[in-house]
Protein backbone atom coordinates (compact mmCIF):
# COMPACT_ATOMS: atom_id res chain seq x y z
CA UNK A 1 0.00 0.00 0.00
CA UNK A 2 1.16 3.60 -0.83
CA UNK A 3 2.33 6.20 2.37
CA UNK A 4 -0.62 8.02 1.87
CA UNK A 5 -3.27 5.00 2.16
CA UNK A 6 -1.71 3.97 4.97
CA UNK A 7 -1.56 7.69 6.64
CA UNK A 8 -5.33 8.01 5.80
CA UNK A 9 -6.36 5.01 7.41
CA UNK A 10 -4.20 5.83 10.47
CA UNK A 11 -5.84 9.17 11.01
CA UNK A 12 -9.11 7.61 10.54
CA UNK A 13 -8.50 5.24 13.38
CA UNK A 14 -6.89 7.69 15.86
CA UNK A 15 -10.20 10.18 14.77
CA UNK A 16 -12.31 6.96 16.04
CA UNK A 17 -10.40 6.01 18.98
CA UNK A 18 -7.72 8.38 20.10
CA UNK A 19 -5.00 6.70 20.69
CA UNK A 20 -2.39 7.54 23.37
CA UNK A 21 0.97 6.36 23.41
CA UNK A 22 1.69 3.76 26.09
CA UNK A 23 -2.21 3.60 27.45
CA UNK A 24 -4.10 2.25 24.46
CA UNK A 25 -7.58 3.08 23.02
CA UNK A 26 -8.84 5.91 25.45
CA UNK A 27 -11.84 8.44 24.95
CA UNK A 28 -11.22 11.03 22.66
CA UNK A 29 -10.10 14.06 24.59
CA UNK A 30 -11.94 17.43 23.81
CA UNK A 31 -8.82 19.82 22.28
CA UNK A 32 -8.46 22.74 24.42
CA UNK A 33 -6.08 24.38 26.88
CA UNK A 34 -6.89 25.28 30.11
CA UNK A 35 -6.56 28.94 29.98
CA UNK A 36 -7.20 31.21 27.28
CA UNK A 37 -10.08 31.58 24.29
CA UNK A 38 -8.93 30.19 20.49
CA UNK A 39 -8.67 33.58 18.90
CA UNK A 40 -8.39 32.23 15.23
CA UNK A 41 -8.32 28.65 13.37
CA UNK A 42 -7.78 27.22 9.66
CA UNK A 43 -4.45 27.99 9.82
CA UNK A 44 -2.01 25.39 7.40
CA UNK A 45 0.51 24.23 9.89
CA UNK A 46 1.28 27.66 11.56
CA UNK A 47 4.77 27.63 13.05
CA UNK A 48 6.29 31.57 13.54
CA UNK A 49 3.67 34.12 15.60
CA UNK A 50 4.76 38.07 15.69
CA UNK A 51 3.68 41.31 16.25
CA UNK A 52 3.53 43.84 13.93
CA UNK A 53 4.16 47.59 14.64
CA UNK A 54 0.53 47.57 13.63
CA UNK A 55 -0.76 45.65 16.68
CA UNK A 56 -1.33 42.60 14.11
CA UNK A 57 -0.80 39.28 15.01
CA UNK A 58 1.51 38.29 11.76
CA UNK A 59 1.60 33.80 11.28
CA UNK A 60 4.38 31.95 9.16
CA UNK A 61 1.93 28.82 7.81
CA UNK A 62 4.46 26.08 6.43
CA UNK A 63 1.48 25.16 3.71
CA UNK A 64 0.29 21.37 2.04
CA UNK A 65 3.31 20.86 -0.31
CA UNK A 66 1.72 20.53 -3.84
CA UNK A 67 1.53 18.44 -6.76
CA UNK A 68 5.01 17.92 -7.94
CA UNK A 69 6.42 15.09 -6.53
CA UNK A 70 10.67 14.98 -5.66
CA UNK A 71 13.03 12.55 -4.14
CA UNK A 72 15.29 14.13 -1.64
CA UNK A 73 17.85 11.56 0.24
CA UNK A 74 15.63 8.37 -1.40
CA UNK A 75 12.43 9.48 0.12
CA UNK A 76 9.80 10.94 -2.27
CA UNK A 77 7.90 14.68 -0.97
CA UNK A 78 5.64 16.79 -2.99
CA UNK A 79 6.48 20.66 -3.28
CA UNK A 80 4.10 23.12 -4.46
CA UNK A 81 3.41 27.19 -3.33
CA UNK A 82 0.95 26.23 -0.84
CA UNK A 83 3.30 28.49 2.07
CA UNK A 84 1.53 31.72 3.15
CA UNK A 85 1.73 34.27 5.82
CA UNK A 86 -1.07 35.64 7.78
CA UNK A 87 -2.71 38.62 9.69
CA UNK A 88 -4.72 37.99 12.19
CA UNK A 89 -6.80 40.94 14.29
CA UNK A 90 -6.11 40.47 17.75
CA UNK A 91 -9.54 42.17 18.48
CA UNK A 92 -11.39 39.85 15.88
CA UNK A 93 -9.51 37.28 15.23
CA UNK A 94 -10.25 38.10 11.74
CA UNK A 95 -7.64 36.28 9.78
CA UNK A 96 -6.29 37.91 6.12
CA UNK A 97 -3.58 36.88 3.58
CA UNK A 98 -0.74 38.94 3.42
CA UNK A 99 1.25 36.75 0.96
CA UNK A 100 0.69 33.29 -0.25
CA UNK A 101 2.18 31.51 -3.04
CA UNK A 102 5.24 30.71 -1.01
CA UNK A 103 7.34 27.58 -1.21
CA UNK A 104 6.43 24.18 0.34
CA UNK A 105 7.64 20.80 1.23
CA UNK A 106 5.42 18.45 2.51
CA UNK A 107 7.08 14.85 3.52
CA UNK A 108 6.35 11.60 2.95
CA UNK A 109 4.79 10.96 6.27
CA UNK A 110 1.88 14.31 5.17
CA UNK A 111 3.73 17.13 7.63
CA UNK A 112 5.10 20.17 6.16
CA UNK A 113 7.90 22.40 6.12
CA UNK A 114 7.48 26.12 4.22
CA UNK A 115 8.07 29.53 5.98
CA UNK A 116 9.18 29.01 9.18
CA UNK A 117 8.65 32.87 11.33
CA UNK A 118 8.14 36.22 10.47
CA UNK A 119 10.03 39.16 11.78
CA UNK A 120 10.12 43.25 11.42
CA UNK A 121 12.74 45.55 11.13
CA UNK A 122 10.72 48.35 11.77
CA UNK A 123 7.64 48.55 9.70
CA UNK A 124 9.07 46.26 7.00
CA UNK A 125 8.04 42.66 6.77
CA UNK A 126 10.73 39.95 6.46
CA UNK A 127 9.82 35.85 6.52
CA UNK A 128 12.10 32.85 7.06
CA UNK A 129 12.01 30.33 4.36
CA UNK A 130 12.35 26.57 4.96
CA UNK A 131 13.23 23.76 2.79
CA UNK A 132 14.64 26.08 -0.26
CA UNK A 133 16.67 25.43 -2.99
CA UNK A 134 17.14 23.27 -5.76
CA UNK A 135 17.46 20.10 -3.29
CA UNK A 136 13.68 20.53 -2.66
CA UNK A 137 12.36 21.68 -6.16
CA UNK A 138 12.44 25.62 -5.85
CA UNK A 139 16.01 26.55 -7.51
CA UNK A 140 15.25 30.16 -7.15
CA UNK A 141 13.55 30.40 -3.69
CA UNK A 142 17.19 29.08 -1.61
CA UNK A 143 16.69 28.67 2.30
CA UNK A 144 16.87 32.27 3.97
CA UNK A 145 15.54 35.15 5.18
CA UNK A 146 13.03 37.24 2.00
CA UNK A 147 11.92 40.89 2.44
CA UNK A 148 7.96 40.99 1.52
CA UNK A 149 6.65 43.77 -0.53
CA UNK A 150 2.80 42.89 -1.80
CA UNK A 151 3.20 39.78 -3.23
CA UNK A 152 6.91 40.09 -4.05
CA UNK A 153 9.37 38.18 -1.87
CA UNK A 154 13.36 39.21 -1.80
CA UNK A 155 15.93 37.52 -0.98
CA UNK A 156 18.07 39.13 1.84
CA UNK A 157 19.99 36.92 3.37
CA UNK A 158 21.32 33.24 1.79
CA UNK A 159 20.76 30.99 4.79
CA UNK A 160 21.04 27.93 2.77
CA UNK A 161 24.56 28.72 1.06
CA UNK A 162 26.03 29.75 3.87
CA UNK A 163 24.85 26.12 5.76
CA UNK A 164 26.65 24.38 2.75
CA UNK A 165 29.70 26.55 2.95
CA UNK A 166 29.92 26.54 6.41
CA UNK A 167 28.85 23.32 7.86
CA UNK A 168 29.08 23.26 11.79
CA UNK A 169 31.47 21.26 13.62
CA UNK A 170 29.03 18.08 13.95
CA UNK A 171 28.35 17.67 10.51
CA UNK A 172 32.30 18.42 9.11
CA UNK A 173 33.30 15.98 11.77
CA UNK A 174 30.32 13.33 10.84
CA UNK A 175 29.29 13.18 14.92
CA UNK A 176 25.97 13.93 13.05
CA UNK A 177 25.10 12.26 10.15
CA UNK A 178 21.56 13.54 9.95
CA UNK A 179 22.23 16.75 7.52
CA UNK A 180 19.61 18.86 5.47
CA UNK A 181 20.62 20.43 2.09
CA UNK A 182 20.78 23.88 3.56
CA UNK A 183 20.05 23.04 7.46
CA UNK A 184 16.40 23.83 8.70
CA UNK A 185 16.24 27.00 9.88
CA UNK A 186 13.31 27.66 12.57
CA UNK A 187 12.80 30.63 14.37
CA UNK A 188 14.08 34.04 14.38
CA UNK A 189 13.97 37.98 15.85
CA UNK A 190 15.34 41.53 14.90
CA UNK A 191 18.03 42.96 17.52
CA UNK A 192 19.56 46.16 16.87
CA UNK A 193 18.23 45.81 13.13
CA UNK A 194 19.91 42.65 12.24
CA UNK A 195 18.25 38.74 12.27
CA UNK A 196 19.49 36.40 14.38
CA UNK A 197 18.14 32.84 13.35
CA UNK A 198 17.99 29.40 15.07
CA UNK A 199 18.48 26.37 12.58
CA UNK A 200 17.16 23.30 14.29
CA UNK A 201 19.61 20.54 11.58
CA UNK A 202 22.82 22.75 12.09
CA UNK A 203 22.12 23.54 15.41
CA UNK A 204 23.80 27.24 16.05
CA UNK A 205 22.77 30.70 15.84
CA UNK A 206 23.04 32.75 12.97
CA UNK A 207 23.59 35.82 12.44
CA UNK A 208 21.93 38.29 9.48
CA UNK A 209 22.27 41.24 8.15
CA UNK A 210 19.56 43.39 6.38
CA UNK A 211 22.42 43.21 3.70
CA UNK A 212 22.69 39.80 3.29
CA UNK A 213 26.14 39.01 5.56
CA UNK A 214 25.47 35.94 7.20
CA UNK A 215 27.55 34.85 10.52
CA UNK A 216 27.48 32.07 12.58
CA UNK A 217 27.37 33.07 16.73
CA UNK A 218 27.58 30.26 18.57
CA UNK A 219 27.06 26.18 17.76
CA UNK A 220 25.22 24.15 19.72
CA UNK A 221 26.81 20.71 19.87
CA UNK A 222 25.29 17.32 20.31
CA UNK A 223 22.21 17.62 17.50
CA UNK A 224 19.45 18.61 20.25
CA UNK A 225 17.59 20.67 17.83
CA UNK A 226 17.53 23.94 18.76
CA UNK A 227 13.98 25.66 18.18
CA UNK A 228 12.79 29.07 19.92
CA UNK A 229 15.37 32.34 20.67
CA UNK A 230 14.85 35.33 22.85
CA UNK A 231 16.28 38.12 24.91
CA UNK A 232 14.81 40.09 27.91
CA UNK A 233 13.96 43.48 27.24
CA UNK A 234 16.51 44.82 29.48
CA UNK A 235 18.73 42.84 27.06
CA UNK A 236 22.19 40.74 27.88
CA UNK A 237 22.20 37.30 26.19
CA UNK A 238 20.08 34.69 24.04
CA UNK A 239 18.20 32.40 25.48
CA UNK A 240 17.76 29.31 22.98
CA UNK A 241 15.63 25.87 23.81
CA UNK A 242 16.01 22.55 22.33
CA UNK A 243 13.46 20.22 21.06
CA UNK A 244 15.88 17.12 21.77
CA UNK A 245 16.40 13.88 19.73
CA UNK A 246 14.34 10.77 19.79
CA UNK A 247 12.82 9.47 22.05
CA UNK A 248 12.51 12.70 23.29
CA UNK A 249 13.59 12.57 26.83
CA UNK A 250 12.94 15.05 29.19
CA UNK A 251 16.61 15.85 29.75
CA UNK A 252 17.17 16.36 25.94
CA UNK A 253 14.38 19.59 26.47
CA UNK A 254 16.88 22.17 27.51
CA UNK A 255 17.67 25.93 27.54
CA UNK A 256 21.28 27.30 26.84
CA UNK A 257 22.18 31.02 26.99
CA UNK A 258 24.15 32.27 24.23
CA UNK A 259 26.24 34.63 24.56
CA UNK A 260 26.01 38.23 21.81
CA UNK A 261 29.45 37.14 20.79
CA UNK A 262 29.48 33.76 21.16
CA UNK A 263 29.51 30.85 23.63
CA UNK A 264 26.84 28.60 24.87
CA UNK A 265 26.46 27.54 28.82
CA UNK A 266 23.47 25.34 29.48
CA UNK A 267 21.09 26.45 32.15
CA UNK A 268 17.99 24.46 32.52
CA UNK A 269 16.58 20.89 31.46
CA UNK A 270 13.71 18.75 32.42
CA UNK A 271 11.28 19.04 29.65
CA UNK A 272 11.02 17.38 26.55
CA UNK A 273 10.21 19.06 22.94
CA UNK A 274 10.48 22.54 23.42
CA UNK A 275 9.63 24.26 20.97
CA UNK A 276 9.85 27.87 21.71
CA UNK A 277 11.43 30.11 24.20
CA UNK A 278 10.12 33.94 25.24
CA UNK A 279 10.26 36.73 27.37
CA UNK A 280 7.93 38.66 29.23
CA UNK A 281 7.68 42.52 29.17
CA UNK A 282 8.73 41.88 33.09
CA UNK A 283 11.80 40.13 32.01
CA UNK A 284 10.71 36.55 33.06
CA UNK A 285 11.61 33.66 30.34
CA UNK A 286 8.24 31.48 29.69
CA UNK A 287 9.10 28.34 27.47
CA UNK A 288 6.50 26.24 25.24
CA UNK A 289 6.14 22.20 25.10
CA UNK A 290 5.01 20.62 21.70
CA UNK A 291 3.59 17.84 23.59
CA UNK A 292 5.26 15.41 26.35
CA UNK A 293 7.13 11.86 26.15
CA UNK A 294 5.05 9.62 27.12
CA UNK A 295 5.18 7.63 30.76
CA UNK A 296 5.64 4.59 29.07
CA UNK A 297 7.02 3.04 25.75
CA UNK A 298 4.23 2.92 22.98
CA UNK A 299 3.49 2.82 20.01
CA UNK A 300 3.37 7.17 19.76
CA UNK A 301 6.23 8.71 20.60
CA UNK A 302 4.57 11.50 22.68
CA UNK A 303 1.31 11.93 24.63
CA UNK A 304 -1.34 13.63 23.01
CA UNK A 305 -2.47 17.17 24.25
CA UNK A 306 0.16 17.50 26.87
CA UNK A 307 1.86 20.60 25.25
CA UNK A 308 1.79 23.37 27.96
CA UNK A 309 3.52 27.35 28.79
CA UNK A 310 6.16 26.56 31.65
CA UNK A 311 7.97 29.44 33.66
CA UNK A 312 11.51 29.54 33.44
CA UNK A 313 12.34 29.49 37.14
CA UNK A 314 15.66 30.89 38.93
CA UNK A 315 17.33 27.33 39.44
CA UNK A 316 16.50 25.72 36.16
CA UNK A 317 13.61 24.13 37.05
CA UNK A 318 9.93 24.99 34.86
CA UNK A 319 6.57 25.15 36.82
CA UNK A 320 3.66 24.15 34.25
CA UNK A 321 1.11 27.32 33.87
CA UNK A 322 -1.48 26.74 30.99
CA UNK A 323 -1.69 23.08 29.48
CA UNK A 324 -3.45 20.93 27.40
CA UNK A 325 -1.91 22.21 24.16
CA UNK A 326 -1.42 19.60 21.19
CA UNK A 327 1.66 20.06 18.54
CA UNK A 328 2.28 23.91 20.37
CA UNK A 329 4.93 25.50 17.83
CA UNK A 330 5.57 29.51 18.83
CA UNK A 331 4.31 31.98 21.01
CA UNK A 332 4.43 36.19 21.28
CA UNK A 333 4.19 38.38 24.51
CA UNK A 334 1.54 41.42 23.68
CA UNK A 335 2.08 43.46 27.08
CA UNK A 336 0.26 40.51 29.62
CA UNK A 337 -1.36 38.80 27.03
CA UNK A 338 0.14 35.49 25.63
CA UNK A 339 -0.57 33.90 21.84
CA UNK A 340 0.36 30.63 20.95
CA UNK A 341 0.44 28.51 18.21
CA UNK A 342 -1.45 25.40 18.34
CA UNK A 343 -2.00 22.23 16.64
CA UNK A 344 1.33 23.99 14.96
CA UNK A 345 1.45 20.58 12.46
CA UNK A 346 -2.13 20.31 11.40
CA UNK A 347 -2.59 16.72 11.34
CA UNK A 348 -5.08 16.35 13.42
CA UNK A 349 -7.01 19.92 13.43
CA UNK A 350 -6.28 23.05 11.73
CA UNK A 351 -3.91 25.24 12.98
CA UNK A 352 -4.99 27.88 15.41
CA UNK A 353 -3.99 30.64 17.54
CA UNK A 354 -5.13 31.13 21.27
CA UNK A 355 -5.36 34.67 23.33
CA UNK A 356 -4.47 34.43 26.73
CA UNK A 357 -5.41 37.61 28.88
CA UNK A 358 -3.87 38.44 32.11
CA UNK A 359 -1.26 36.18 31.65
CA UNK A 360 0.84 36.80 35.11
CA UNK A 361 -2.47 36.38 37.22
CA UNK A 362 -2.35 32.60 36.13
CA UNK A 363 -1.52 29.95 38.82
CA UNK A 364 1.07 27.19 38.87
CA UNK A 365 -0.61 23.81 37.93
CA UNK A 366 -0.18 20.93 40.36
CA UNK A 367 1.15 18.88 37.83
CA UNK A 368 4.55 17.67 37.69
CA UNK A 369 6.90 19.61 35.30
CA UNK A 370 8.19 16.54 33.57
CA UNK A 371 6.87 13.01 32.60
CA UNK A 372 8.28 9.78 33.90
CA UNK A 373 11.44 9.37 32.17
CA UNK A 374 12.28 7.08 30.06
CA UNK A 375 15.76 5.84 29.02
CA UNK A 376 17.37 8.51 26.67
CA UNK A 377 18.40 7.56 23.03
CA UNK A 378 21.85 5.79 22.57
CA UNK A 379 24.25 7.49 20.91
CA UNK A 380 22.62 6.84 16.97
CA UNK A 381 23.45 5.38 14.33
CA UNK A 382 21.10 4.74 11.34
CA UNK A 383 19.30 1.13 11.18
CA UNK A 384 17.66 -0.55 8.66
CA UNK A 385 14.00 -0.67 8.79
CA UNK A 386 14.15 2.58 10.24
CA UNK A 387 11.38 5.43 9.11
CA UNK A 388 12.97 8.87 9.62
CA UNK A 389 10.25 11.42 8.90
CA UNK A 390 10.13 15.45 7.10
CA UNK A 391 11.84 17.91 9.28
CA UNK A 392 11.00 20.91 10.20
CA UNK A 393 14.22 21.52 12.45
CA UNK A 394 16.29 18.79 12.63
CA UNK A 395 17.61 16.74 9.68
CA UNK A 396 17.66 14.95 6.23
CA UNK A 397 15.42 11.78 5.64
CA UNK A 398 18.16 9.47 5.38
CA UNK A 399 19.75 10.30 8.69
CA UNK A 400 16.93 8.50 11.26
CA UNK A 401 19.43 10.07 13.63
CA UNK A 402 16.47 10.77 15.90
CA UNK A 403 15.52 14.55 14.90
CA UNK A 404 12.78 16.05 16.54
CA UNK A 405 11.02 16.19 12.92
CA UNK A 406 7.42 17.36 13.24
CA UNK A 407 6.75 14.38 11.06
CA UNK A 408 6.54 12.36 14.39
CA UNK A 409 3.14 13.13 14.43
CA UNK A 410 1.94 11.38 11.28
CA UNK A 411 4.80 8.25 12.25
CA UNK A 412 3.18 8.11 15.29
CA UNK A 413 -0.56 7.98 14.29
CA UNK A 414 1.37 5.29 11.06
CA UNK A 415 2.50 2.85 14.20
CA UNK A 416 -0.64 3.66 16.68
CA UNK A 417 -2.78 2.49 13.43
CA UNK A 418 -0.39 -1.03 13.36
CA UNK A 419 0.69 0.49 9.62
CA UNK A 420 4.00 1.10 10.05
CA UNK A 421 5.41 -2.46 9.61
CA UNK A 422 8.31 -3.73 12.03
CA UNK A 423 11.15 -1.38 11.87
CA UNK A 424 11.82 1.20 14.36
CA UNK A 425 9.84 4.59 14.28
CA UNK A 426 12.62 7.48 14.31
CA UNK A 427 10.54 10.61 14.58
CA UNK A 428 11.98 13.95 14.05
CA UNK A 429 11.12 16.99 13.97
CA UNK A 430 10.70 20.45 11.29
CA UNK A 431 11.44 23.18 12.00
Amino acid sequence: MKLKVLLTAALAVVAGTAMVAGTGTVTAKEPGPSAGRMLASGLMDPRGIKLGPDGMLYVAEAGKGGDTKIVVEGQEATVGTTGRISKIDPATGERTTVIDGLPSHNGPEGDSVGPADVAFVGDQLYYLQTHGGAAYGFPDMPTGIYRVKGQVTQLVADIGQFNIDNPVADVTDKVQMDVEPGGNPYSMLVRGGDFYVVDGNQNQVMKATTGGQVTRIAEIPGHLITTGITFRPSGGPFFVSTFGAFPFAPADGRVIQVGQSGGATEIARGVSMLTDIEAAPSGQLYVLQFDEQPSAPGPIPFALFTGKVLKLNDDGSMTPLVTDFNFATSMVFDGDTLYVVNNGVSLLAPGEVWQIKNFSTIAPQAVPTTAPTQAAAPTATPRAGTIGGPDTGSGGYAGAQGDAHFGLVALALLAAAGLSGAGVVVARKRG
